[in-house]
């Protein structure tokens, strides 16, 4: 595990962190990597330690019966599935949901990348794992891909991250039914907010 923190940047591995607490984890195994990482994370990012108290102390089932609350079952006062094109479907509609579809699609086949077949829980393309995924991968890419890939990362957290995800945050964070990504979703939007300084992003 450190190891493998080594051969990533620290900002890689904090989306790559993010990326794994919003895949469902149905196994024993891949549930405890993730809390492992996460235990390494916060002393690179310090608002992963309560997210690390809150997942340490609660069963997995907790974790599980609370995602699929929140995330899976549509009910609540607003939608909070976390996926970009769903979410802009039920808000602004079926012609920007699927601009938006279609550009992380287009983000995705400029680095000749396809979907991960075969898992039992299948992501959206424009799931908030998939896309904390791609931007950890831009991240990790930029020692090789030089100028490209930082106007890359640029473009896509405007596009994918900072238009959308600390709105469905705030309303994550504002359900009552949230107990543990409560401290999950804060600890996002305060990573988004370093990431927009790190990255120039204006307004």
């Amino acid at each position: 595990m450190v190891a493998m923190m080594r051969e990533l940047s620290n900002r890689a591995f904090i989306y790559d962190v993010f990326s794994d607490i919003f895949y469902y984890k149905l196994d024993d195994e891949s549930y405890k990597e993730m809390i492992e990482k996460i235990k390494i994370a916060k002393d690179v990012f310090d608002p992963f330690s309560e997210v690390f108290n809150v997942l340490n102390l609660r069963p997995k089932k907790d974790y599980l019966i609370e995602y699929t609350t929140l995330f899976l079952t549509g009910l609540g006062i607003k939608p909070l599935v976390p996926v970009e094109s769903k979410r802009l479907y039920a808000l602004m509609g079926e012609k920007i949901a699927m601009f938006k579809l279609n550009d992380i699609i287009r983000f995705y086949k400029s680095y000749k990348l396809r979907p991960k077949i075969g898992d039992f829980f299948q992501l959206e393309v424009d799931h908030v794992s998939s896309i904390m995924a791609f931007m950890s991968y831009l991240v990790s890419k930029e020692g090789e891909e030089g100028q490209r890939v930082i106007i890359d990362e640029k473009n896509f957290f405007i596009s994918h991250i900072y238009g959308w995800i600390p709105d469905w945050a705030n309303d994550v964070i504002a359900d009552e039914r949230s107990e543990i990504f409560k401290p999950i979703c804060k600890a996002l939007n305060e990573w988004i907010y370093i990431e927009k300084d790190n990255l120039g992003v204006t307004n």
